[in-house]
């Protein structure tokens, strides 16, 4: 089977934004490790955590279902009523998050980090990035993504030895994600030559009733990491807890990683779909033996030369032994960690392009319970290493729970 041109151009451009992506916050690790105090890292990953949560929620599950529904709009004016009932779907979402930035300063310790992930929140919710890839021209958001990213990144670098310098980091890269989709609006929301419409109130609330699915499992794969990173500084120590925190930010950046080359190809994923299930099969075979052949190789180097990983990433500085011992050993504990991602991920749109979205939340909750249990296990006493373990455990029974329900599903329709 032979990749067209478009497609080949479209994973080049959307790899190419998630290793951007990817990147920045990968080089941004390193100053803040030389140039704040160890022990205001937690605080930093909880508030980018949180970020992520609240972004899952205000995109309201439209990055994953809006690209097919555009892939099969007949025209202009069909991609466009789309576009409107995008934005209503996220309007509400928007408002809950930004209550919420705003309240938690007043309720916890080093609240303010969260209040300062608002401009994030607030470009969640123009994110054109679902119509750029459904239509193939995500080139040039690519490189503009690129530009600003690299404008941030040189300012922090500037700006160093300054005292807030975390602060700067979380405003810094929110005004760069708001400004970028700003610049879109023009080409997506706000496109001219088409006469703007709001979608009834009876078609929203079919769409939120079937969107609550959809993000509701988004939200349960995020609390997965995100609860169980918020619960470790009740059991670790503050070293410990940032060592954990740029692991937990490694495993969010090889999930970026091979979420995007899931978003590459998922409207040509879907045309191959609707031709039946042997011609899914097929593509859906050759894609998994090429995630697995790449995400076994990063696995390998992670557990065979982790410490020389790391110092790569601290751009050769180790100020603190203590920090680079544990994630040196935690980077070598989640070595299989990419693996079971990778293998999973066509799983996830299989249910999306089958429109199972109950079972899809369903299972989002069975691991999410499992995620409760995992916590729990910490009151156990066991030594910090072990919650190490715990993205392995979560990721591999991720990768079971919906290996057996997707054969289950298959099973019923050959009756």
């Amino acid at each position: 089977m032979k990749f067209q041109f478009p497609i080949i151009n479209q994973f080049v451009s959307i790899l190419a934004l998630n290793v951007t992506n990817t990147l920045f916050q990968l080089i941004l690790i390193p100053i803040l490790i030389n140039h704040t105090a160890t022990n205001q890292l937690g605080p930093y990953f909880l508030a980018l955590s949180f970020s992520v949560l609240a972004s899952i929620f205000v995109n309201f599950g439209t990055s994953q279902t809006s690209v097919v529904e555009i892939k099969k709009a007949a025209n202009e004016n069909e991609r466009h009523t789309i576009l409107v009932e995008t934005l209503a779907l996220r309007f509400l979402p928007l408002c809950i998050g930004i209550i919420i930035s705003c309240l938690l300063p007043i309720l916890i310790n080093n609240g303010i980090y969260y209040l300062l992930v608002l401009p994030i929140i607030i470009a969640e919710f123009i994110n054109p990035q679902f119509y750029l890839i459904a239509i193939y021209k995500i080139n040039r958001y690519t490189f503009l993504n690129f530009i600003l990213r690299a404008v941030v990144i040189i300012a922090i670098i500037i700006l160093k030895d300054n005292k807030n310098l975390i602060e700067i980091t979380l405003l810094g890269t929110g005004f760069a994600m708001l400004a970028l989709n700003i610049i879109y609006l023009p080409f997506t929301f706000l496109k001219e030559r088409i006469s703007p419409a709001l979608p009834s109130f009876k078609k929203i609330k079919e769409l939120y009733s079937t969107h609550v699915l959809v993000v509701g499992n988004g939200l349960t794969v995020h609390l997965q990491q995100s609860m169980f990173l918020f619960a470790l500084p009740s059991f670790v120590t503050p070293i410990f807890l940032s060592a954990y925190g740029l692991i937990d930010k490694l495993i969010s950046s090889f999930r970026m990683l091979v979420n995007a080359y899931s978003s590459s190809v998922m409207p040509h994923a879907a045309t191959h779909h609707q031709m039946g299930f042997e011609r899914w099969k097929i593509f859906k075979q050759q894609q998994n033996r090429l995630l697995f052949v790449l995400c076994l190789a990063a696995g390998v180097i992670m557990y065979i030369f982790p410490e020389q990983l790391l110092t790569i990433l601290f751009l050769g500085k180790n100020n603190n032994q203590s920090f680079f011992s544990e994630a040196t050993q935690l980077v070598k504990i989640i070595s299989p960690v990419p693996l079971l991602i990778a293998l999973n991920v066509l799983n996830v749109s299989e249910l999306i392009l089958e429109k199972k979205f109950l079972i899809y939340l369903g299972a989002g909750l069975l691991v999410l319970l499992i995620s409760l249990f995992s916590i729990d296990a910490l009151k156990l006493g066991l030594p910090a290493k072990y919650a190490g373990y715990y993205p392995v455990v979560i990721e591999g029974a991720c990768l079971l729970i919906y290996s057996v329900i997707v054969q289950k599903i298959r099973n019923e329709q050959s009756r």
